[in-house]
């Protein structure tokens, strides 16, 4: 057996937000949003800011909404901990309990609970949070947990401005923080030329808050992506998603491999991301030495533009193709549903039949509102946020869902499922979107993507294609010497704009 297959791939989101707090849409339908998508989750409350300029009347508008949004959680936090623990038991999602702490002077941090019985707990800093918890917990914090301590903090939206909530690594303290949010709803902040930048009103990137500063300061830790979505949408697609590869899909299993950093961010696509050196996996450490050989394993859901290794984050390899090929005998159909006049709301009703083959996996993408303050008033509150899938078998597909113009011609609004099927060579699609009736051969839609209006021009439309495992799985042996002190991960570039990031394995 090889190390990979020691493992499997689950995928989740530890950083989102409803009106627990303050935000959008209720607790329920955050969880049922994540249970589309998701194999376990956070769902974040604001609970504190404890250097908050308070007597600053220029932001007195902002002070309010957010002592309102603490007190509230507080007063439901019982209530909050009952419903996630319910619905665990309830459905295949695994719920941790979650709060987040601003602060200028430290950055922002989320704490997640192993327990669903977890107390929020508040302090000024990180160590005095970590002190906190020790006395809660008693000196055998890892008890019961393959050494694991009951509470993970994290810093989120590191590239802000240290002094105005960017990470602080003079403060970062490995002991509960092994991992670091490097992608959501704000930017991803891995380096200081990422090709999505903050564009939150908070303002922009600077580089020493990056993932790669970070680590030339010899910190340890692993990458996460999450939504930081503020609708009630956990794993909105192109928010951010974080992956892990662990041993079993319970919660226990799970929270051993966030805190064994066996973990992978994604910035909208689900990336099956897998990279080793020797018998390490990702986040581990291994000794200096020559020719360390080395794998990289990706299977992505849509195509790959290509795949490269960084040691102390530069470039040591690149792949602009797949050294070993796939066999065909799957491939991945995707559909796309939207456009329209601009901020205009469309409900869908897609029923989607599979002929002469099966479906062997189903990847939703659909996405939440993107309503963040709440002193928003975008028209976009009025809008249902629903997508549900209402049947499903290996041969049929029905799902609702409600899409929006595209706000700007740069911002996509649409939603989307993809489907991995068998037998492509005589497979065919039959789809039905609001009573509208296409159909089509694999063979036909690897050829090129095919769309089409539901009406006249500017109508909502959709778009269909499929492709072949050679564009979207790729396995890439590697040969490396390293030294101490270095560091290496793989970033994988999706065709389509979107990264998966490995935790970096580091050189004892």
């Amino acid at each position: 057996m090889s190390m990979k297959e020691k493992y499997e791939s689950v995928f989740g989101d530890l950083h989102n937000h409803c009106n627990i707090s303050y935000g959008h849409g209720d607790l329920n339908h955050a969880l049922e949003n994540a249970a589309l998508r998701l194999d376990f989750v956070s769902i974040t409350g604001h609970a504190d800011w404890p250097d908050m300029d308070a007597n600053n009347p220029e932001i007195a508008h902002i002070v309010d909404f957010h002592v309102k949004g603490f007190a509230r959680l507080k007063k439901i936090w019982d209530e909050y901990l009952d419903r996630i623990r319910e619905f665990e038991t309830q459905r295949h999602l695994v719920t941790y309990p979650g709060y987040e702490i601003h602060s200028n002077e430290h950055g922002d941090y989320t704490i997640v609970g192993r327990e669903h019985r977890f107390p929020m707990t508040l302090a000024d800093s990180p160590d005095q949070l970590r002190s906190l918890f020790r006395n809660i917990y008693g000196p055998d914090e890892s008890a019961g947990s393959g050494g694991a301590p009951p509470v993970l903090m994290f810093p989120h939206h590191i590239g802000y401005r240290q002094g105005a909530r960017g990470v602080n690594w003079e403060s970062f303290n490995e002991a509960y923080t092994p991992l670091v949010e490097i992608y959501s709803m704000h930017g991803l902040a891995d380096d200081d030329f990422s090709d999505k930048p903050s564009l939150h009103s908070m303002g922009p990137w600077q580089s020493c808050g990056t993932m790669v500063n970070g680590l030339r300061l010899g910190k340890h830790f692993g990458v996460i992506g999450n939504t930081d979505h503020h609708s009630g949408h956990p794993g909105s697609y192109g928010h951010g998603l974080t992956g892990a590869w662990t041993k079993d899909r319970d919660r226990s299993t799970i929270w051993d491999a966030l805190y064994a950093r066996r973990t992978w961010a994604m910035t909208g696509d689900l990336v099956r991301l897998w990279f080793s050196l020797g018998e390490v996996p990702m986040g581990g450490t291994v000794s200096a030495g020559l020719g360390k050989t080395g794998l990289i394993d990706v299977d992505a859901t849509t195509a790959i533009d290509y795949v490269e290794l960084l040691v102390r984050g530069e470039r040591r390899e690149l792949w602009w193709s797949a050294p070993e090929h796939a066999a065909h005998e799957e491939a991945l159909f995707q559909l796309e549903l939207g456009w329209g006049e601009r901020h205009k709301a469309t409900e869908w009703d897609v029923d989607i039949q599979v002929e002469n083959g099966s479906v062997l996996e189903e990847i939703p993408r659909f996405r939440g509102l993107e309503v963040v303050s709440p002193l928003d008033s975008s028209a976009q509150e009025e809008t249902k946020d629903r997508s549900c899938i209402t049947y499903h078998n290996s041969g049929r597909i029905r799902f609702q869902t409600t899409s929006l113009g595209n706000a700007t011609n740069t911002t996509p609004s649409t939603q989307g499922i993809a489907l991995r099927i068998s037998d492509p060579d005589v497979c065919r699609i039959a789809v039905t979107m609001n009573g509208r009736h296409e159909a089509w051969s694999i063979k036909e839609l690897l050829q090129g993507s095919r769309s089409g209006n539901l009406g006249p021009i500017d109508s909502p439309a959709f778009r269909v294609s499929a492709i072949s495992p050679d564009t979207y799985k790729w396995k890439v042996p590697c040969l490396l010497d390293i030294e101490p002190g270095d560091w290496i991960h793989v970033r994988v570039r999706l065709k389509n704009g979107h990264w998966a990031i490995s935790s970096p394995i580091r050189v004892d």
